[in-house]
């Protein structure tokens, strides 16, 4: 019988998600194998510590995403990797590794940066004002509070543009850019020059100056990806520093 995977005992916020979360990193990490059973229910809420209501709320998901199949009385199977939804963003984000937060500012540049020149030339007087409320990025926030903020900021700035498949293709990417935040707030340094670039960004956009606004969110994007990367590298220095056992 293979050993147990090492699970966390999840804590009482979003216990479902936390649950789907560690599951998904065992089965992409090939701790469980297409075609094996997971753990029986009973069994995985003895594991996380949790209710079995919460473990079959993880385990639907995992069903939506393409993952499991969950059968009455046959338990839960994993799937072959050709079935999995890849698509879906966190089990993209754990089949990419770091290397989708490099594609991610790839695909910022090319598109944001336009998006910003347009939601200067459309937005109106309301539109600005909500844009306003999102613009600042106090340092009292907690990470949450500002990565919800940030990505607001941005995504007012899409709805400006008054188009709604851009404001489809670049919702489609929250998860992924939340992700990206929780990890860039923590470079030393970055809170600051992010809040510089929101105000530049945003006094283009309120001046109509969509030259402006494109420039501001091409630096603004650029910053980011630094962040990310100096991020990445103080990870691995990290590990790098930890005495093996």
């Amino acid at each position: 019988m293979a050993e147990k995977p090492p699970f966390q005992v999840v804590q009482t916020e979003k216990l479902s998600q936390q649950i789907t979360r560690q599951l998904l990193e065992t089965i992409i990490s090939g701790h469980y194998q297409p075609g094996d059973l997971l753990p029986a229910e009973r069994d995985l809420a003895s594991m996380f510590q949790v209710s079995r209501a919460a473990v079959r709320e993880a385990l639907g998901t995992l069903a939506a995403k393409g993952i499991v199949s969950v059968r009455q009385g046959r338990g839960t199977t994993i799937n072959p990797v050709e079935e999995w939804n890849k698509l879906d963003p966190e089990v993209f984000q754990l089949l990419r590794g770091d290397q989708v937060f490099e594609e991610l500012s790839e695909m910022r540049y090319i598109i944001e940066p336009e998006v910003a020149a347009l939601a200067a030339v459309n937005i109106t007087a309301e539109e600005l004002e909500e844009l306003r409320l999102v613009a600042d990025l106090p340092e009292s926030d907690s990470v949450e509070q500002h990565v919800k903020r940030d990505t607001l900021f941005h995504l007012q700035i899409t709805k400006a543009t008054h188009n709604p498949i851009l404001m489809m293709v670049l919702a489609s990417t929250y998860d992924l850019l939340s992700e990206s935040r929780r990890r860039t707030i923590e470079v030393p340094g970055e809170l600051p020059k992010a809040r510089r670039w929101h105000e530049a960004i945003f006094a283009a956009i309120e001046s109509h100056d969509p030259e402006a606004a494109r420039q501001a969110m091409r630096a603004h994007i650029l910053q980011v990806r630094d962040a990310h990367r100096r991020y990445v590298e103080s990870v691995q220095t990290q590990e790098q520093r930890e005495p093996a056992f």
